[in-house]
């Protein structure tokens, strides 16, 4: 009895998983095939998918968005860049150096994290738009830069504490100083953690909305792929559904492809990360 209501428990979980696998991969295929076809086959057979293919769409969303798909890689890149170094210094600092209320100061980093950002969202933008001015990449990249860190922070001084002190001790007996330190041991022992963190940046400035909606009100060819999907690719296609699964389509391609290359390191840098703390 107690083997049937185990097995009756495993198939019911089994089939949650199922509903819920299909609830969350049905609406990206349906994506994926609504791209592929004319407005007039999507009105008629837009839950399944229909031969023969159609790429006019893919063609068009491809020419239109190329040149935002550029921006988010600049701007991500530069910005993701100089989380890296701005953390790594930070959380170096941290866990390595002795200095004046270090503790105080560490604790009120790591509040920053529970902080909504969107709290900040205006103050942020009047500081930004007078120190850089709107419609200007660095009022792009200085927010990731300066948001990123933090986390990057709390991620890298766990790492960083928890390297062997002999290995620093071998280093300053040889006669490194911190930079050094810095440079030979705490940067290539965390790569992976650096890979993994530069990984959740770069896809969090390909999803951003909201700050790149407000930030750039004007220039609108230096808006990143999200908000260029909403700001001008979709009020230019309104009315056809298949162009805008197609711009969909086209803007998901680098971040999935990201993934798939880097999954494995951004496993082994999550863990590692885990296994110091």
């Amino acid at each position: 009895m107690l083997r049937k209501r185990k097995h009756a428990a495993q198939l019911i979980d089994h089939i949650l998983l199922v509903v819920l696998l299909f609830l969350m991969v049905y609406p990206l295929f349906m994506a994926v095939w609504c791209s592929f076809k004319s407005t007039a086959e999507f009105n008629i057979s837009k839950w399944y998918p229909t031969l023969p293919l159609n790429f006019e769409n893919v063609a068009f969303a491809v020419n239109e968005l190329w040149i935002y798909i550029l921006n988010t890689v600049f701007v991500g890149g530069v910005g993701t860049l100089g989380v890296i170094v701005v953390s790594s210094l930070a959380a170096f600092a941290f866990a390595r150096i002795k200095f004046f209320l270090k503790n105080f100061l560490y604790g009120m980093v790591i509040a920053l994290m529970m902080i909504p950002a969107i709290m900040t969202l205006v103050p942020s933008f009047m500081l930004y738009k007078q120190l850089v001015g709107t419609d200007t990449y660095l009022i792009l990249i200085i927010p990731i830069i300066t948001g990123g860190s933090v986390f990057g922070v709390f991620l890298l001084r766990g790492f960083f504490e928890g390297i062997s002190e002999s290995i620093f001790e071998a280093a300053k007996i040889d006669g490194a100083g911190d930079l050094r330190c810095y440079f030979n041991i705490c940067m290539p022992l965390s790569a992976p953690i650096l890979l993994t963190l530069a990984i959740m940046q770069l896809s969090g400035t390909w999803n951003d909305y909201i700050w790149p909606m407000i930030a750039i009100p004007s220039a609108t060819d230096r808006l990143t792929i999200a908000a260029a999907i909403k700001k001008e690719f979709l009020s230019a296609n309104s009315g056809s559904y298949p162009t805008l699964f197609a711009g969909y389509l086209i803007s998901s391609i680098p971040l999935i492809l990201l993934y798939v290359f880097s999954n494995k390191f951004y496993v082994e840098g999550l863990t590692s990360a885990a296994v110091k703390f």
